[in-house]
């Protein structure tokens, strides 16, 4: 009779248990959880305004200026730069007299290459140095091509009493022709370097360079 009894009780203990658990599971979840959907009902009925998504509020209301004042200030930033601009270009006497690109005497006028009568040394020498590693790194005037910028401009080099960053002599033309030979044996790490040039050549070539003077 006990031993009926204890059944009966476990079993109803059982049912108890089994009812609770279905109640559980069966019971609609009236929270959202935190990836659920929104109603759209909750968020219509909200007074505070979003922007940018759910729970990022407009905080215009509390800027210290309204959007229109900012715009209004950056138009009026842009229109008195514009005519402080116009009022420099116009004041500057540069730009009536065409000379706000800088003068010849600032830009440095291109100089020309001597004329040279054909068949001359001088004219030889020139027809061999536009076909030299020379045009690449010097500008040459009277020889086409020759803008290079790694050297020193050529233009007046018959003129100058030193050469190669003033290490190197030029006070006749055999000072020259001994330089453009072999240039680092004249000046040890020079950057220019011996093109390999022969006498004729060498001696050519400078009655060239004794033209731009």
């Amino acid at each position: 009779m006990f031993s009926l009894n204890r059944k009966g009780a476990s079993a109803a203990k059982r049912s108890a248990v089994s009812a609770r658990l279905w109640s559980v599971q069966s019971d609609p979840e009236t929270r959202p959880s935190a990836l659920a959907a929104r109603p759209a009902s909750t968020l219509a009925e909200s007074p505070v305004p979003l922007t940018g998504g759910a729970g990022l509020y407009d905080q215009s209301a509390r800027d210290a200026f309204s959007p229109s004042t900012v715009r209004m200030a950056g138009v009026g930033a842009l229109i008195l730069t514009i005519g402080v601009a116009a009022w420099l270009v116009s004041a500057n006497p540069a730009f009536e007299n065409g000379k706000a690109g800088g003068t010849p005497n600032q830009l440095g006028a291109v100089a020309q290459g001597a004329v040279l009568e054909p068949g001359s040394p001088a004219a030889e020498g020139a027809q061999i140095i536009a076909t030299k590693p020379c045009v690449g790194c010097h500008t040459i005037p009277g020889i086409p091509g020759a803008n290079g910028q790694v050297g020193p401009n050529l233009a007046g080099v018959a003129g100058r009493t030193k050469i190669a960053a003033g290490a190197v002599p030029n006070t006749s033309p055999d000072d020259l022709k001994k330089w453009i030979l072999n240039p680092p044996a004249v000046k040890p790490g020079t950057a220019m370097p011996n093109v390999g040039l022969t006498d004729d050549e060498a001696t050519k070539i400078v009655a060239f360079l004794e033209t731009l003077k």
